[in-house]
């Protein structure tokens, strides 16, 4: 260190009965704001009588500034430090080589920093009410705002957690003047004196500007010198300077070490363990808020666990403890503050702040609330249309409202006593599917029906459905038009401006009510119910990513929305694909990138199926409910006129009028890349796919009764009438006057006509209630452990035509022709027993756990005295147009079944009855064998490469060439564990994770404000 003075004038004689009170400026050379600094020290209403410059720089031309600001009140001496020094170092290190006296006053002031005329008369002020003061800070403010705040003192709680109070920049207007003792205060501007510093060896170097500063004054005032603040003495800084907020990762670090190292020692491992805690849980619930920056923030908090540093910088520092801690705990921010502070913020990241009446929201004058809602054409045209539905129902047999509870079948609706179990199984197992089961694959929808399904489940009554997966599909039936009507109206404010209500609410009710919709509903076409709702939405969305207002939120959530689409209608996932496609090239950069996220995701989202659909074209172009079995005789002038034919068709008259309101609109002038631009592309898309649907066969050669397998072309009619809807309001948009007048009127009249037609056809009687066909005594056991199955046998002109019913789930409405191989296999045995030309064929069924024959009365007379007399069976109860016949269970053993059972433990023949919890044979359960015991299990061969048999969690293997899967027990009791395989169960994990991720993105959690303020 190297010490020289400036030629100034020499320093004023002080009286022995007054403090000395120097003022330390630390500089780096010749700075902008060192003159200004000097400035203000010349021109403070209270007299100094020294400035010191402690300079850690080799700049030669800091002299002549010096020299420029002589003052007549005080003399300056130039200290020369070592060059790069750190400004607390440089005081700690000047301190203690000098020979100032214990009671000289130091007044800290790096240049950066300008003290107004009376800061240090409050200062000095602020020192003298109390002789156990040892360190006052000023009020810091904004040297480029002077009304607005930079800090008032730090503030902390007791795990060093750096408290903003007050806010950065928030503005003065004395609202912390009454602020006295604080826990420390910034260096700049701080007014100590010597003798403290010298016995609190200054700033501890480890933990930084922030850091070193809370800890000072943590350890004076344990060492009894108190910290104080005068909120009345100003002082102007910038940059880091007069810091009292974390504003950084290793701020916040150095300010819980800190904590660590002045805490008691016995405290500190709880300390430590509380600081890993609350970073992580702090972590965790910003990522919830989708503050990803701010939670690898509180992440990064964790790694202030260096304890290394923490012990070296507490020995550095020990001893000279006068006070206790607890002695000091109202300087610290309690903790209810922090949490109550936390859930204020959170709330605000999760609901955005109401505007105030006097923010440009107005309410019409004598208008209620109420009012309001009940005309609001949303909600009129939601309730017309759910009138037009409750109409329109009233042939669908039992009533469309009334017997929901039971499912509804008929049309392509394949209605069975499906659960959320049963339905999950079936879309994710390797084994799935009713009757014997196969391997191929399974629609996504299965699994989203599955979660309503659930929902519906825990609901309290639910115990009562027949089917609670007929359930929700018929309160879909109910529910998806008035749906479809409110999706529509949201979706329209995208295109319309907000004094289109009206207009939005008739295009609302056309949407619901013409062209596939009606067909929707009667023909039971599930996959067409779900886009009804979800297609306006998700091209809405669409059309927001290509705006500048376009959110990565609403990529998402449009990816979300567009991948629920696909599981139930693929074909419109590949136009919205398409769609985003188109928009990722003509786009701007914003627009491409997030138009690429749902192109990409969404059919991403789908998992293992989106491979199938890639190996066989056909499931692309179908779900459920949207095939056409049978020769298609609708005309392509029908289809132009978005009549799909079928039951609840609407007249060619009725879709006339969107047509003619669609070709309208498209008369309005556009640019080249405006909506209608592309309603008129996605309309002309559409047409090509309804006139080519008839032309495609999906059926792969496969025989079907009915003839071939196309596409439903109300599928590609769904988004052909969005299209010129879409169209017919931009034209009513872009017209004027008498003219718009008019249009407005014409299209609530075709929205009425529409609506009266609807209610007026009808849904025909396609549609009716289910009830399970089976005898109580066959669903019973097919749902315990037993878990055997049902035979129904139809005669049909080439023959008869059997289906197998457990307790497994398929399909809930038809899409493609089903591989017959599995359920094939007991076509010899069928036959038998049907022509009586084998007498054992009761048995053998047995052996597939068929526990009950169900023949159509159809069949004659003959057929029934054949079974009457067939070994094995005995007749029941006629139900619902079938004779009934039970058949026994096999073997002469004690410990046999009642009936015939899905697993089976066979020795010598005799089987013995194991327990089946799962489908498809899987279960969990205790057995006792004998030597030579085998586990039979009653599904087809290809059923073991999908499964594990497990005994004492040793897998088994199943016996080669065997009719069913056999497994070899070893003797004794053991647990028994059968499990039927995931597909794919790694890509199903990741699918499930990049749902989650995606379902949280989309959520719409806080404003673009509150991430400002975070």
């Amino acid at each position: 260190m190297t010490l020289t003075t400036a030629t100034v004038l020499p320093p004023a004689p002080a009286s022995a009965a007054r403090q000395v009170v120097r003022a330390v400026v630390l500089t780096s050379g010749a700075q902008p704001g060192l003159r200004a600094l000097l400035d203000a020290l010349a021109a403070s209403s209270s007299r100094l009588d020294h400035v010191v410059v402690l300079d850690t720089s080799s700049d030669e031309a800091i002299a002549d500034v010096l020299a420029a600001a002589t003052s007549r009140t005080f003399s300056v001496e130039h200290v020369r430090l070592d060059s790069r020094m750190p400004d607390r170092v440089a005081v700690s290190r000047w301190v203690t080589s000098s020979d100032l006296a214990d009671d000289d006053l130091l007044w800290l002031l790096p240049v950066g920093c300008v003290p107004e005329s009376g800061a240090l008369a409050r200062l000095l002020a602020a020192h003298r009410r109390s002789p156990s003061v040892g360190f006052v800070g000023p009020k810091h403010v904004d040297a480029s705002a002077p009304g607005a705040l930079r800090s008032v003192g730090i503030t902390t709680t007791r795990s060093g957690r750096i408290v903003e109070d007050p806010p950065l920049g928030e503005p003065d207007q004395g609202q912390y003047d009454l602020r006295r003792d604080v826990i420390a205060v910034p260096l700049a501007g701080m007014l100590a004196t010597a003798g403290a510093l010298r016995s609190l060896k200054g700033w501890e170097r480890s933990f930084g500007d922030l850091g070193g500063d809370l800890d000072l004054g943590w350890r004076a005032q344990l060492a009894g010198h108190r910290v104080v603040v005068a909120p009345d003495a100003r002082v102007r800084s910038v940059a880091a300077l007069g810091l009292a907020t974390a504003t950084s990762g290793t701020r916040r670090r150095a300010a819980r070490r800190v904590a660590m190292a002045r805490a008691p020692w016995w405290q500190v491992p709880f300390l430590a363990l509380w600081v890993l805690l609350s970073s992580v849980a702090a972590g965790i619930g910003l990522l919830l808020l989708k503050r990803p920056r701010a939670a690898a923030a509180a992440f990064s908090d964790a790694a202030a666990l260096d304890l290394v540093r923490v012990v070296a910088a507490r020995l550095r520092t020990r001893g000279g403890r006068e006070v206790h801690h607890r002695d000091i705990g109202t300087l610290f921010v309690p903790a209810s503050t922090i949490v109550r502070r936390s859930l204020d913020r959170a709330y605000e990241a999760v609901i955005a702040p109401s505007r105030l009446p006097d923010e440009g929201v107005r309410d019409p004058e004598g208008s209620s609330g109420l009012g309001r809602v009940l005309v609001h054409p949303a909600l009129l045209a939601v309730l017309a249309t759910l009138a037009v539905v409750v109409a329109a129902g009233r042939d669908i047999g039992g009533g469309l409202v009334s017997r929901f509870g039971s499912g509804v079948t008929g049309g392509e609706l394949v209605t069975s006593r499906a659960t959320a179990s049963t339905l999950w199984h079936a879309a994710f197992d390797g084994w799935h599917g009713s009757g014997l089961g196969a391997d191929g694959p399974a629609s996504p929808s299965l699994a989203v029906l599955a979660i309503p399904t659930w929902v519906l489940e825990q609901l309290p009554g639910a115990g009562g459905l027949t089917s609670s997966a007929g359930a929700v599909v018929g309160a879909l039936l109910v529910l998806a038009l008035p749906l479809a009507a409110l999706s529509a109206y949201i979706s329209s404010r995208v295109i319309t401006s907000s004094r289109s209500r009206p207009v939005r609410g008739a295009a609302a009710l056309l949407w619901a009510t013409t062209g596939a919709a009606g067909a929707s509903v009667a023909q039971g076409r599930l996959g067409a119910l779900v886009a009804l709702v979800l297609l306006p939405a998700v091209l809405a969305g669409v059309v927001m990513l290509a705006r500048p207002t376009g959110t990565a939120t609403g990529a998402f959530a449009t990816t979300l929305g567009a991948a629920v689409l696909g599981a139930f209608a693929p074909p419109l996932l590949a136009l919205i694909v398409l769609t985003c496609l188109v928009l990722a090239v003509v786009g701007d950069n914003g627009a491409r990138a997030r138009a690429l996220v749902p192109a990409v995701l969404a059919p991403l989202l789908l998992g293992p199926w989106l491979a199938a659909a890639v190996d066989d074209w056909a499931l692309a172009a179908t779900g459920p409910g949207l095939s056409h079995w049978g020769a298609t005789s609708t005309e392509p002038l029908t289809l132009a006129l978005l009549s799909p034919g079928g039951a609840g068709s609407m007249p060619w008259w009725v879709g006339a009028l969107v047509v003619v309101a669609g070709l309208a609109g498209l008369a309005a002038p556009r640019r080249l890349r405006s909506v209608s631009t592309g309603a008129a592309l996605l309309g002309l898309v559409s047409l090509a796919g309804v006139l080519a649907a008839p032309r495609l066969d999906l059926g792969s050669g496969a025989t079907v009764v009915e003839g071939v397998v196309t596409p439903w072309v109300g599928t590609f009619l769904l988004p052909l009438t969005l299209a010129l809807l879409a169209s017919a309001l931009l034209g009513i948009e872009a017209l004027r006057g008498r003219a718009r007048s008019s249009a407005v009127l014409g299209l609530a009249l075709g929205s009425v006509v529409a609506a009266a037609a609807l209610g007026w056809f009808g849904f025909g009687s396609v549609l009716r209630t289910w009830s399970d066909p089976r005898p109580a005594v066959a669903i019973e056991q097919a749902g315990n452990d037993l878990a055997n199955r049902t035979l129904f046998v139809d005669p049909g002109p080439s023959g008869a035509a059997y289906r197998i019913v457990g307790r497994e789930s398929g399909v809930l409405a038809r899409d493609l022709p089903r591989d017959p191989a599995n359920d094939a296999l007991l076509a010899p045995e069928v036959s038998r027993l049907l022509d009586g030309s084998r007498v054992d064929a009761g048995p053998r069924l047995a052996q597939n756990a068929i526990g009950f024959v169900a023949v159509a009365e159809s069949a004659g007379d003959d057929v029934a005295r054949r079974l009457d007399s067939a070994q094995g069976l005995s007749r029941l109860a006629s139900r619902g147009g079938y004779n009934l016949w039970r058949i026994a269970a096999l073997g002469q053993s004690a410990d046999r079944a009642v009936a015939p059972t899905r697993l089976s433990l066979v020795e010598r023949g005799n089987p013995a009855f194991v327990a089946t919890t799962g489908e498809h044979g899987a279960t969990e359960t205790t057995v006792t064998a004998r030597d030579g015991s085998a586990l039979v299990v009653a599904e087809p061969p290809a059923w073991a490469d999908h499964a594990t048999v497990e005994i004492d969690g040793r897998e088994l293997t199943a016996a080669p060439g065997a009719a069913r899967p056999t497994y070899a027990v070893p003797a004794g009791t053991h647990e028994l564990t059968v499990e039927v395989l995931t597909e794919n169960a790694w890509w199903r994990l990741l699918q499930g994770l990049a749902i989650a991720v995606v379902a949280f993105l989309s959520v719409p959690i806080g404003n673009r404000a509150s991430r400002r303020r975070r």
